[in-house]
């Protein structure tokens, strides 16, 4: 198992996004954005909670509490109804960039995943921009997840210390499992700017030549009316693709800087508009067939991991499965039984 101990360095939260705790505290589910790095499904997630309002609190992997023998329990790739986002973000808030982030970057960036995934560094950039000006391009898939053929039961040994002590549970294992690997790709181009500058033309002039780059037919020559405008006021540029693990921040404050800056945005935006081709690339290359459910081998989870196509993590609660239900409240009935004896 991938063990990334405790991530705990603190950033500022954006103010319009959810932090972990509080999704903790209602029991939901949590999506947690990965890498290449390979993690066990079943591993355990400990989400301490936040002592005061703001804090971010931290996370550690724990050992699995499950036992995978109980049921017979395999990996199995299961094709979803693909889900092919692209959406433009336009904003002019100089506290926040909310609107251009993804709940599950809050959930990276409260937790301190910074530095783990491309999107948390690409939120941590975020959240320290103070443009007035912002318009982002987004491209998000989804075709399937890899998760259990069935859940698996706890194992005695959790279960003996559950019943025991469901705080010395939570402190071993964690409130999380590991319970499922999302397939597909996110990726986002951001432009930035605080100047007079027509920030949409600025994109829509990108968005021709990624096309272009994608299309492999040179795109038609047009100039960007606000080209000199940058050279003054500068423009700021942020980007990420999870399936090539790349992430980068950038500033022009000169003509020659901001024909760079268009380059590498382009580039980055012609891979979302490719999306979908290169994710089911990744799959073939895999032996996956994105149309079909499959058992998995650990050589294919491995190669999944490496191909960039693991783009979130899902966590369920413990508290969700039908052991530690029947568990918890035999050890309530139990305790209430000897109250009223006393």
């Amino acid at each position: 198992m991938g063990d990334f101990g405790t991530f705990n360095k603190l950033i500022p939260l954006e103010p319009n996004l959810p932090s972990v705790t509080s999704q903790t505290h209602e029991q939901a589910p949590v999506y947690i954005p990965w890498t290449r790095k390979s993690l066990s499904l079943g591993a355990g997630l400990d989400i301490s909670s936040a002592l005061t309002p703001g804090d971010v609190g931290k996370i550690t992997l724990r050992p699995s509490a499950l036992d995978f023998e109980l049921n017979n329990v395999s990996l199995v790739f299961e094709s979803t109804n693909a889900t092919n986002l692209f959406r433009r973000t336009e904003s002019s808030s100089t506290a926040s960039s909310s609107e251009h982030m993804d709940t599950s970057f809050a959930v990276s960036a409260s937790c301190g995943f910074i530095g783990v995934s491309v999107q948390g560094e690409f939120a941590n950039s975020l959240s320290e921009n103070r443009d007035s000006n912002k318009v982002s391009l987004q491209a998000s898939l989804r075709v399937g997840r890899i998760g259990f053929s069935t859940y698996p039961g706890l194992s005695s040994e959790s279960l003996t210390l559950l019943r025991k002590s469901p705080s010395d549970f939570n402190r071993t294992y964690g409130q999380y499992f590991a319970a499922a690997l999302l397939i597909g790709a996110d990726t986002t181009t951001f432009l930035s700017t605080s100047s007079s500058m027509d920030l949409r033309s600025e994109m829509e002039n990108i968005e021709i030549e990624a096309k272009a780059l994608w299309t492999k037919v040179p795109a038609a020559s047009k100039k960007s009316h606000s080209q000199s405008a940058s050279a003054t006021h500068g423009i700021t540029y942020d980007g990420f693709d999870t399936l090539r693990a790349y992430q980068r921040h950038s500033r022009a404050t000169d003509a020659a800087g901001y024909e760079a800056l268009k380059i590498e945005a382009a580039r980055n935006l012609s891979g979302g508009i490719g999306l979908v081709e290169r994710v089911r690339e990744a799959l073939k290359s895999l032996g996956l067939d994105e149309t079909k459910t499959m058992v998995m081998t650990e050589k294919q989870l491995q190669g999944v991991f490496n191909s960039g196509a693991v783009v979130e993590v899902m966590f369920l609660p413990y508290a969700s499965l039908r052991g530690y239900v029947a568990a918890t409240a035999t050890r309530t009935l139990a305790s209430q039984l000897e109250k009223e004896l006393q």
